[in-house]
């Protein structure tokens, strides 16, 4: 008897310990994370070739970073102060356009070098096959997108929800959020 309930405790054990990473969002074990850290997000990533991808495929300028690029010197191209600025700047446009300017707790955004590893990051987290191209957890705080598919509408899209979600007192509905999170998106370069 002693043995039986000696054995119940230690599988329990492990079975709360193996899970406990899925339940973190920590989906792909195997994935070595860098993180770069901004004024709004932590953006993760795993290599320097990613976040050079990464940093090509948003295509938004804020004034504010095309004036200070102007006057600064021409040795001054540092990947990750360009990547943090283009985010934040992404950020703080989607904040202008919902009208939810409040400083909330910063968005970690994952960023995927291809849509396997997102897919079975969406898989360990929601224990069903992956349908979507990117996505924000609230639970985490978190953005998933692969940077072979993405642009920069769709990373603000993603961290409206994100501003959505955290700005109000009760998180909207579902659908609400996201046609906030629409709107974000088309009107993002008006």
């Amino acid at each position: 008897m002693l043995k039986t309930y000696l054995w119940f405790f230690v599988l329990t054990g492990f079975f709360s310990v193996s899970v406990s990473a899925v339940c973190r969002g920590e989906a792909v074990p195997e994935v070595v994370w860098q993180c770069l850290e901004s004024r709004h997000t932590l953006i993760r990533y795993q290599s320097e070739r990613d976040l050079r991808k990464f940093n090509g495929r948003i295509q938004f300028r804020a004034e504010r970073f095309i004036f200070s690029r102007l006057f600064s010197p021409l040795g001054a191209k540092d990947l990750a102060a360009t990547v943090t600025t283009k985010v934040d700047a992404l950020f703080e446009r989607a904040q202008q356009i919902l009208d939810m300017r409040r400083k909330i707790k910063k968005v970690t955004i994952n960023v995927y070098h291809d849509k396997k590893q997102l897919y079975e990051a969406y898989l360990g987290i929601y224990m069903r096959p992956c349908h979507v191209r990117a996505w924000y957890e609230y639970r985490f705080n978190t953005v998933y997108i692969c940077i072979n598919d993405m642009n920069e509408g769709m990373l603000a899209h993603e961290m409206a929800h994100a501003i959505i979600d955290h700005y109000l007192v009760v998180r909207p509905p579902p659908a609400t959020a996201e046609i906030l999170a629409r709107y974000v998106d088309s009107h993002l370069k008006r």
